[in-house]
């Protein structure tokens, strides 16, 4: 008897709608809320022009733009960015499919909530290849950075020429990358760079947090930034909560492209991006959002695009006799780690990873698509970097999460490049070689990825 071809169920092919269905929900959405005046935020694909082949999308870019101009649209290289009712959505669905690939949500990026130097060798970097970073400048799109913490001040880290504040287009005069009123990307910041200078009046103070609240302590040194003489430069697209859209960072990352497409020298040479969003698999193809596709362009640009790797690898399920229980949720890492180029980062303890190993929190592999992340794990528990203190009681405090684990690769690789020099330019040859002298911590492969970075064996590799 043949072998008969079990009936399948039909599945939608996401790719081929022209409205994608996170903005059909929020559509469906504002309609049963009574909203149908409510603003869906959109990131449009131009399609190419059928009548000047020659020209690409930018026929369809332009016609896009002055469709939308009521609505004061904002365009990147490849996309429109707009807010829209849902009305006009459907109108431009119905309408205008010659001039449009596809209408994805702007989803909303959210942060990922020192002796950490050690852990990954840098202080032995120091010493034995004077690899302080100099030299090199890190783009950190973020919170922002206070530049006028004291950290910052020896070695004038933070650029103020070439930072650019993306986190609230419809306000551009409130702009300042150089303030942070949340306090994340300083943070992140004083992690990659900067030194606290030796101070005659004492120690600098900390916050840590305990179980039985905060504490405000003395450190027993001068903390220091794993590259502290790297150069760092503010690109502000959250806000002061916290978030903000895919578009801002999208037209973030253009605009770092465009600093080294300018002139012959690299003016930039990496970007941390502590930052992310929930990946659903109904939406596109694993890696393949807007956001994920400009990490990929970037990255080969010549620029090392480093992301945390989201901090949703660890949840609770019921059981059948209606027990509650932790689990670990593999699949979780977040966009846009999921892009391929990109490196994602997970976090272990600060200073005993081998025996602590992967932090509960720490979103697990593989990729929606089966492909292996996280790339590395670094110390993402505890770790002390600079606060923003209103009342100026500490400068300093201490926090967990992916957001502290990819700080501590973006500096090491900017102090990697300080001394190899001629790698800068070449991420995808960097990558390889901090994969290829990870220390393995004897964890799966989706828990780890290549296991912990270490400085001081990629610096001895080459």
């Amino acid at each position: 008897m043949a072998d008969e071809t079990p009936t399948s169920v039909p599945r939608l092919d996401f790719r081929k709608r022209l409205i994608s269905p996170p903005v059909k929900d929020a559509m469906e959405a504002a309609s049963a809320g009574g909203r149908e005046a409510a603003l869906v935020p959109v990131i449009i694909s131009p399609k190419e022009s059928v009548d000047h082949p020659e020209a690409g999308i930018n026929p369809s870019k332009e016609a896009l733009v002055d469709l939308l101009k009521e609505y004061r649209p904002r365009a990147s290289q490849f996309y429109v960015f707009a807010k829209l009712p849902a009305g006009k959505i459907e109108e431009l669905g119905a309408k205008y499919p010659r001039l449009i690939d596809h209408i994805w949500k702007d989803e909303k990026c959210e942060a990922h909530l020192l002796d950490s130097v050690k852990t990954i060798k840098a202080s032995a970097s120091w010493k034995t290849f004077d690899a302080f970073g100099q030299g090199i400048t890190w783009a950190i799109m973020d919170t922002g950075i206070e530049a006028a913490h004291p950290q910052f001040a020896q070695y004038c880290n933070v650029s103020t020429a070439m930072s650019r504040d993306f986190s609230d287009p419809d306000n551009p005069k409130s702009a300042n990358p150089l303030k942070d009123s949340n306090g994340h990307g300083t943070h992140v910041a004083g992690i990659i760079a900067g030194v606290m200078k030796t101070d005659s009046s004492g120690l600098p103070s900390v916050s840590e947090r305990f179980e039985e609240g905060m504490r405000i302590t003395q450190l027993s040194g001068y903390p220091a930034g794993i590259a502290p003489k790297c150069q760092l430069v503010s690109i502000k697209v959250l806000d002061d909560t916290g978030q903000g859209d895919a578009s801002s960072a999208i037209l973030a990352l253009e605009y770092l492209r465009s600093l080294n497409s300018a002139g012959k020298e690299i003016k930039i040479d990496g970007v941390n991006m502590s930052l992310g969003y929930p990946f659903d698999p109904k939406w596109y193809g694993c890696g393949h959002s807007p956001l994920c596709e400009e990490v990929n362009r970037t990255v080969k640009s010549g620029i090392v695009v480093v992301i945390s790797c989201g901090n949703a690898g660890y949840g609770k399920a019921t059981l059948d006799t209606s027990q509650v229980v932790p689990v670990s949720i593999g699949l979780s890492i977040a966009d846009p780690a999921n892009a391929e180029e990109g490196i994602a980062v997970g976090s272990v303890h600060k200073s005993a990873p081998h025996t602590y190993g992967v932090s509960y929190f720490s979103s697990k592999g593989p990729t929606g698509d089966g492909r292996m992340k996280p790339d590395f794990v670094a110390p993402g528990e505890k770790i002390i970097s600079c606060a923003v203190d209103p009342s100026g009681k500490y400068l300093y405090k201490d926090d967990s999460g992916t957001s502290m684990a990819a700080p501590h690769v973006s500096g090491a690789i900017a102090a990697f490049l300080s001394v190899h020099s001629e790698f800068r330019g070449n991420p995808r040859k960097v990558k390889e070689i901090f994969k290829e002298t990870a220390n393995d911590l004897g964890r799966d492969k989706a828990f780890q990825g290549a296991g912990l970075i270490d400085l001081y064996r990629a610096l001895t590799s080459c």
